[in-house]
């Protein structure tokens, strides 16, 4: 059965409307309700989640957090939220892929920010747009064992900002649903230096299969 990201209030509140124009005869409002929520219902399709984590075999393995396009890679990027050297991923996740936001390993959520700001289409660069991409957008920074991993999320005009459901002090396995993106939007990645990437920009990318990075002793 198909599930989907929206919310059980909402569900339940659909559900109230679509009886009460039923019972009082509305039934061309009705029937645009149903296709109306149908359509949302699909746009916001959650996927199944089969995947198993293996610690051994995904040791030193990053997976992609979305599913997208992969819009720009930069090295030697500085950010004051994740650290310096690091290796910047930007992902577009358009508006008509499944919308989940999965953790591309296993950690701990060491910290949230969330300070939001300016929004810029997903098929920019967001180093173009944005200059500075500190003190902006939605922050996760990734804890796994000493080591720092940041995701960030930047809302596209056309979009909403991400609904994550982690708090600092959660864990949680890779390729764990943590959140979507309604209708899409940034997500920024940052890795330390010592990875060794396995993507290109324009690549399309699956959420907990495509593979991003690896430590090269691992491979």
């Amino acid at each position: 059965m198909l599930k989907s990201y929206l919310p059980a209030k909402f569900n339940t509140l659909a559900a109230i409307l679509f009886v009460f124009c039923g019972i009082f005869g509305f039934y061309k409002i009705l029937t645009i309700m149903v296709i109306a929520y149908i359509v949302l219902y699909v746009v916001l399709r959650k996927s199944r989640n089969d995947f198993r984590d293996d610690p051994i075999s995904t040791r030193g393995v990053i997976f992609s957090p979305a599913n997208g396009k992969v819009v720009h890679i930069e090295h030697n990027v500085s950010h004051g939220f994740y650290g310096d050297q690091l290796i910047e991923i930007q992902i577009m996740i358009p508006w008509w892929k499944e919308m989940g936001i999965f953790l591309p390993l296993s950690c701990e959520i060491k910290n949230l920010l969330v300070l939001k700001g300016q929004s810029f289409f997903r098929y920019l660069k967001a180093v173009e747009v944005l200059g500075s991409k500190e003190g902006k957008g939605v922050g996760l920074a990734l804890d796994n064992r000493g080591e720092s991993i940041g995701l960030t999320f930047f809302k596209c005009k056309l979009g909403l900002w991400p609904e994550l459901m982690v708090m600092p002090g959660d864990r949680g396995g890779r390729r764990v649903n943590i959140g979507y993106f309604p209708f899409g939007g940034t997500v920024m990645l940052y890795l330390p230096k010592k990875y060794e990437i396995l993507v290109k920009t324009n690549d399309e990318v699956n959420a907990g299969e495509t593979i991003f990075a690896v430590v090269p002793d691992n491979i």
